[in-house]
């Protein structure tokens, strides 16, 4: 980190004393650059020759220029560790979809019926090769979103009576982030949210997530 705050802060101080030097600025268009900065540069002026005068304030300009772009890349930087991550808000919201457990639409154990009844979608909800490996009955289904989408919620039980909910919206890595993508050989992102587990990953082109309990 620090590294790149170096390569930056020299970067912009060469090319601020380029600028200077090539546009010459007199004493005047020295003041006026220092106003834009926030008066960074203000400093007693001793008795001192133009020449002098002209250097120590441009060293004093290239100081501020550095102080101000370190501080604005800090800000940036508080910022972006500040924002929840794509992949996180998916997980809390797929979590908190499951916690809720809102009635089935749908109630159907088999998986044509809701393929017919999602007619919102702009996608066909497709048999999951992971999940398909589980040894569940499906319960039926509901529609819900995923990050402000329209999403098909498919609702399972396990043999031991525990729901699982998988959810099923067509994936863009824009809006979602990017995921490991099964048909490549990935696998798929395991996720601990509110005492749910949550599985995240890309399948036939369609974002794919799992939640259950944990331990289930």
């Amino acid at each position: 980190m620090n590294r790149k705050y170096v390569t930056r802060d020299s970067l912009f101080k060469t090319s601020a004393k380029e600028y200077i030097e090539q546009k010459g600025l007199d004493n005047e268009q020295l003041d006026r650059f220092e106003n834009l900065l926030g008066g960074y540069t203000e400093e007693a002026r001793p008795k001192e020759s133009n020449t002098a005068l002209g250097v120590s304030r441009r060293t004093s300009v290239y100081m501020a220029i550095t102080a101000s772009v370190v501080m604005l890349l800090m800000m940036s930087l508080n910022l972006y560790l500040q924002q929840p991550s794509k992949i996180g808000l998916i997980a809390d919201e797929v979590a908190m979809n499951h916690i809720k457990m809102k009635p089935l639409e749908l109630k159907t154990e088999q998986l044509p019926p809701l393929r017919d009844y999602f007619t919102q979608l702009d996608f066909s909800i497709v048999n999951s090769s992971i999940f398909s490996q589980q040894n569940n009955s499906m319960l039926g289904g509901r529609y819900c979103s995923i990050q402000g989408v329209t999403a098909a919620q498919i609702r399972y039980q396990t043999a031991a009576g525990k729901k699982v909910t998988l959810y099923e919206v067509g994936y863009d890595p824009q809006i979602y982030g990017v995921l490991p993508d099964v048909d490549k050989g990935e696998k798929p992102l395991y996720i601990e949210v509110k005492g749910i587990s949550v599985n995240l990953w890309v399948e036939k082109g369609l974002l794919m997530a799992e939640a259950r309990d944990i331990g289930s």
